[in-house]
C-alpha cells in the first residue's frame, strides 16, 4: 500500500492485529485449496489520513505453484487489494508475479485504477512544507513485463507500460496550476522497453539468500499513442545474506537507481520514494538510493520448523537506514547533502508454509518527517 501523509497508527495496529487473529483462518484457506496449489491470505483494511479521511477495504496474497518441481520453479504470487473511502474516493490494483514450469518465463506486472488525492510539492531536491498542496486525479496504469530464461538464473526479455492520467484538479492558483509543468492537466504515456534480470532470490516476498540485479529502460514516443517523448532507465540491485545456518538472521542490502531524460509529465519523473517520506515530497529527473535492513525473529526458531511454530512464535523484527536523493542531472548529486532513512519494524508470518510475512515499519527522515508502512512482504 502506497503511503498516506500521516496515516493513522492505530489503524495499521487494528490491521495487524486482525491479520494476528486470522492467522488461523489463513491457513485453513490453504487447506481447503491445496488441490488447486493456491494459497490464500485475505485481510481486512481500515485506514484514515489527510488526503481522504476514513476508509477501507481488503488485500489478498494468493500463491502457487505452476512447475512441477518446487526447487526449480518458486512460488507465483499475485497480490489484489481495493481501498474504499467516505468520500468516494478508489485504488483498486492488482499485482502479479508468475513463474511458469521451470522458470522458463517470468511473466509480472500490474493493473490499477485510482482515484484518489495525493500531496503536490514541486519539482527538485530542497522544496519547503508550504509547498503542499492537495491535488485529485484519476488514472488508469497496465504494466506488463515477459521474461524468457536465458541461463539458470538470467532472464531477458521486452515489457510494456501504460499510464493515462485524467480529471486532474488541483488547487486553484496553487504551484501546479501556475507552474504548469508537464502534465499538470493530464497525460498519457505508452512506452516499451528491455529488461535483463539476474536473480536467484529463494523467495520473491522475502528473500534470505541470493541476489536480484534488474537493468531495464521504457521508451515512449507517439508511435505508441502517448502525448510525451522520454526515456526511463532503472537499475535495481539487492543482495541477501543469512547470517547463521539454523536462524533466521537476514541481512539485507539494496542499491537503486532511477534516471529519466526527455520530456517527462511530472508524474513520471523519478520519486523519492525511502521509508519515512511522503512519496513523492521530492521528484526530478533522476533518483538514487542505498538501504540496509537487518531482520530478525523475535524468538529463536529453526527454518525448517517454521510450519509448526505457535501464532506468539512467528513475531519478528527489523532495523533499517538509508541515503538517497533526487537531482535533476547525474552529475549534480552531492554526497554531502544526501537524505537518510531509518526506522523499525514488527514483523508477523502470516503464511507459514510459504514464508510470507506482513510487515509493519515506522521510518524518519532527514527532514523531520515519519510514517508508518503497511504491506504484505519486505519491503525489497
Amino acid at each position: 500500500m502506497k503511503q498516506r501523509k500521516n496515516m493513522q497508527a492505530w489503524w495499521l495496529i487494528i490491521l495487524f492485529t486482525f491479520a494476528i487473529c486470522g492467522s488461523g483462518q489463513a491457513q485453513s484457506e490453504e487447506k481447503t485449496t491445496k488441490s488447486n496449489k493456491v494459497d490464500i491470505i485475505p485481510l481486512p483494511i481500515l485506514f484514515s489520513s489527510p488526503e481522504t479521511s476514513f476508509g477501507f477495504g481488503a488485500l489478498a496474497s494468493l500463491s502457487f505453484t505452476l512447475g512441477e518441481d518446487p526447487e526449480t520453479t518458486r512460488k507465483s504470487n499475485v497480490q489484489p487489494y481495493i481501498l474504499y473511502t467516505v468520500q468516494g474516493q478508489l485504488d483498486a490494483t492488482a499485482r502479479y508475479t508468475i513463474f511458469t514450469n521451470e522458470e522458463k518465463y517470468i511473466i509480472n506486472g500490474a493493473l490499477s485504477y485510482l482515484f484518489f488525492p495525493e500531496f503536490y510539492y514541486g519539482i527538485g531536491n530542497n522544496l519547503p512544507e508550504t509547498n503542499e498542496e492537495l491535488v485529485s486525479y484519476r488514472r488508469v496504469r497496465i504494466v506488463n513485463r515477459v521474461l524468457r530464461k536465458i541461463s539458470k538464473k538470467l532472464f531477458a526479455g521486452l515489457q510494456y507500460r501504460y499510464v493515462e492520467m485524467f480529471q486532474v484538479e488541483p488547487e486553484e492558483g496553487g504551484l501546479l496550476e501556475t507552474s504548469r509543468v508537464p502534465g499538470f492537466d493530464g497525460s498519457r504515456i505508452s512506452g516499451i522497453g528491455a529488461a535483463v534480470v539476474l536473480d536467484s532470490r529463494d523467495n520473491i516476498l522475502n528473500s534470505s539468500k541470493g541476489a536480484y540485479l534488474e537493468v531495464s529502460n521504457y521508451n515512449y514516443f507517439s508511435g505508441l499513442g502517448s502525448e510525451f517523448d522520454f526515456n526511463t532507465v532503472t537499475v535495481d540491485l539487492r543482495k541477501y545474506f543469512r547470517l547463521f545456518p539454523k536462524r533466521e538472521h537476514i541481512l539485507a542490502i539494496q542499491g537503486f537507481g532511477n534516471f529519466v531524460s526527455g520530456t517527462a509529465p511530472y508524474k513520471e519523473l523519478s520519486e523519492f520514494a525511502m521509508r519515512g517520506y511522503y512519496r513523492g515530497r521530492y521528484r526530478e529527473n533522476n533518483y538514487l538510493n542505498a538501504q540496509v535492513e537487518y531482520r530478525l525473529p523475535l524468538f529463536q526458531n529453526i527454518p525448517e520448523g517454521r510450519e509448526k511454530l505457535p501464532w506468539y512464535r512467528r513475531f519478528g523484527l527489523t532495523a533499517f537506514v538509508g541515503l538517497g536523493d533526487v537531482a535533476n542531472e547525474v552529475n549534480q548529486f552531492d554526497s554531502n547533502n544526501l537524505k537518510y532513512s531509518y526506522g523499525g519494524g514488527l514483523r508477523f508470518k502470516l503464511d507459514r508454509k510459504n514464508n510470507i510475512n506482513i510487515r509493519l515499519d515506522y521510518g524518519f527522515g532527514s527532514d523531520g518527517s515519519s510514517g508508518f508502512y503497511l504491506e504484505i512482504g519486505e519491503a525489497f
